[in-house]
């Protein structure tokens, strides 16, 4: 199927504090017109201080993989990092609320465009842009111009694939799926920062560690529950986040095997929680829930920057996350 794209580059407003966020937007439709299913992803880069920003070679090598292949990809800076606005905070805070302005943004199928960094024409050349090239049907456009001077409309999404990568994988973590039901949220957690993660949160490291555990076991319980109840062709659908962890063998800063024994512990827990159920769920489902919870990647001899690997990344990421949700 042929593809057709187009990137919007931009600056967003961080609804913790109004700071500009830079970010790039790739809408995506298939050839003719028909819209692309409603998939998108919206990826998290590595620590501002050191570096990371959305032009990073690993957020670089997915939003290419998967630009193309989801309705909407948004690729953007947190505060202190790229051209955007403002300092990065100590504890990951405030780039929570900067990763939730996104999220807000899809949600509200709303893209909001920072007033002091695009004027009112700018917007009506945007939405001219999309219009042109088949993005906005017209009865779109014609609301759109009359409605929120400072927003751009995006396509409905109904799946969210949230992929961090290092201190980019903290934050994703931070966001629970119950915040944002209606996107159907899932995780693509890269060289998450577990042996650092001190240094990065603080006095915080243990919330972030408890918020991807609770999102585990309680996808994996939901998984079980919904198994149970599988009899009941009245219930409806209520998406389950599944969590991928990808990591090198070689990580600079957390070893494979306090990786694997962490990866443990996540799986001892989830299944620790099925198993607590009453009634209680059989050893064959508990292992199906914990399986369907959380799926492990170790890439050999691959250390936290991944340079000259990024393509192994972005074909784990897509090989797992594409094929759970075919029709959207």
């Amino acid at each position: 199927m042929l593809v057709d794209t187009l990137e919007l580059c931009c600056f967003v407003p961080s609804r913790l504090d109004g700071r500009a966020l830079e970010a790039v937007v790739t809408l995506a439709m298939a050839d003719g017109g028909a819209p692309l299913d409603g998939r998108a992803v919206v990826y998290v880069h590595p620590y501002p201080p050191l570096g990371g920003q959305l032009r990073n070679n690993v957020v670089h090598e997915l939003s290419t993989g998967l630009g193309g292949r989801v309705a909407v990809s948004i690729a953007f800076s947190l505060r202190g990092a790229g051209r955007s606005e403002g300092r990065t905070s100590w504890t990951g805070a405030a780039e929570q609320d900067d990763l939730r302005s996104i999220l807000d943004m899809l949600s509200a199928r709303r893209l909001r465009l920072h007033p002091r960094r695009h004027t009112p024409a700018e917007r009506r050349s945007l939405l001219a842009q999309l219009q042109a090239r088949g993005f906005l049907p017209p009865d779109a456009a014609d609301a759109a111009a009359t409605g929120d001077p400072e927003a751009l409309p995006l396509p409905p999404v109904a799946h969210t694939l949230l992929c961090g990568y290092s201190y980019g994988a903290m934050l994703a973590a931070a966001v629970a799926p119950g915040e944002y039901p209606q996107l159907g949220i899932d995780y693509a957690l890269i060289s998450f920062p577990y042996s650092v993660l001190w240094l990065l949160a603080l006095q915080r490291r243990g919330w972030y560690l408890q918020r991807l555990a609770t999102t585990v076991c309680d996808a994996a319980v939901a998984f079980a529950r919904r198994r149970a109840a599988a009899a009941d062709i009245g219930e409806a659908y209520v998406h389950i986040a599944q969590t991928l962890l990808v990591s090198g063998s070689a990580d600079n800063f957390t070893s494979i095997g306090t990786y694997d024994r962490w990866w443990s512990q996540l799986q001892a827990a989830a299944r620790q929680a099925v198993l607590a159920l009453q009634p209680p769920a059989c050893p064959e489902t508990a292992a199906r829930a914990v399986d369907h919870a959380l799926a492990l990647v170790r890439v050999p001899h691959a250390d936290h920057g991944w340079l000259r690997r990024e393509h192994e990344v972005a074909d784990a990421v897509a090989g797992w996350w594409l094929p759970l949700h075919m029709q959207a």
